[in-house]
């Protein structure tokens, strides 16, 4: 059954949306806002044809980390019907692996080449397009789809970040027909984006590491001189410095929380003057995040945003860094 419990999704509201009528009920937010985006950029829902690109990079960091998850997928979900797709932030897909490889060619070229493009402006309410639009963890069924070409498929999608500046680079999405719908693909999805996503981490610039491990041993170092009253640190006294990602998985933070606390990290970074950002979160939390210049002890200087939480019983501690 589908999100809404209908074999086809919701399939009359989609219907009087596209006759211009008014949609009351039936349709979630983000699957309305995509349609209204996609009537405001002119798409028709009859589109059968994507762009395609020779444009991107097939031997990329990104490619490169997640071949082995992809592998892994595959290989999990053998004989199935999942079309698993990896994209870049612009929504070109990079790399595909189907759970029953006979759907390579049984598939039409959009659904089974790498270089077509599936951003939202041009391929309208789709998995990839809507995972970086929203810049979270989504799903679509059948008729939540915008184009008409969709409205057998469902896809589970969410965005795969860069751990060191918070920028999202790519997008995992599975597809499938929507009979196969399973809320449980969504989890399966989440948790490969993080393997890929720690990949990318171990992949990255010994510079970057190399970066925040300076920050972090001088943290802990100033930790242990505090003794046990002092700062948190690596000494059992408190949380020491981790990253976003383990305060998020840590249950500190919900997904949404984590989004913004990256993308303000992001802008930090990008910044060319240090400063500190006050950010508020749920529940009437907030979190300080500090630039700081760092220099490595191989004289790499770079960028470090330290987020501070506050509103609990002991404040943490948490590390995003990058090269100049």
């Amino acid at each position: 059954m589908g999100v809404w419990g209908e074999r086809l999704g919701p399939a009359r509201s989609r219907e009087r949306f596209l006759l211009g009528e008014p949609v009351e009920g039936g349709v979630r937010g983000s699957i309305l806002h995509s349609w209204e985006r996609c009537r405001l950029l002119g798409l028709s829902p009859d589109q059968a044809e994507l762009p395609y690109t020779e444009d991107y990079d097939p031997d990329s960091r990104l490619v490169h980390a997640a071949g082995p998850v992809l592998d892994r997928l595959a290989a999990r979900f053998a004989g199935s019907r999942l079309n698993i797709c990896l994209a870049d932030a612009n929504g070109t897909v990079l790399e595909r692996r189907f759970g029953e490889p006979s759907l390579a060619r049984k598939l039409p070229p959009i659904q089974t080449v790498p270089g077509f493009v599936f951003a939202e402006r041009v391929a309208g309410t789709n998995g990839i397009g809507l995972a970086l639009a929203e810049r979270r963890l989504i799903r679509v069924y059948g008729a939540e789809h915008f184009a008409e070409r969709s409205q057998t498929n469902a896809c589970a999608a969410t965005p795969v970040r860069d751990q060191l500046s918070g920028e999202i680079v790519g997008v995992l999405c599975f597809g499938y027909p929507r009979d196969d719908d399973d809320p449980a693909l969504a989890v399966h999805v989440r948790r490969a984006a993080e393997s890929i996503e720690r990949r990318l981490m171990e992949l990255s610039s010994a510079r970057e590491r190399g970066l925040l491990h300076t920050y972090l041993h001088t943290c802990l170092d100033a930790a242990r001189q505090a003794g046990p009253g002092g700062p948190a640190g690596g000494n059992g006294q408190g949380p020491g410095p981790v990253g976003l990602d383990e305060l998020a998985h840590g249950r500190t933070l919900d997904p949404h929380d984590e989004t913004i606390l990256k993308e303000k990290a992001a802008e930090l970074i990008g910044s060319p003057q240090r400063s500190a950002v006050e950010v508020a979160l749920a529940h009437g939390r907030g979190v300080t995040l500090l630039s700081h210049s760092v220099t490595s002890p191989a004289g790499v200087a770079g960028v470090v945003v330290e987020a501070v939480l506050t509103g609990e019983t002991s404040p943490a501690v948490h590390s995003l860094a990058t090269a100049r």
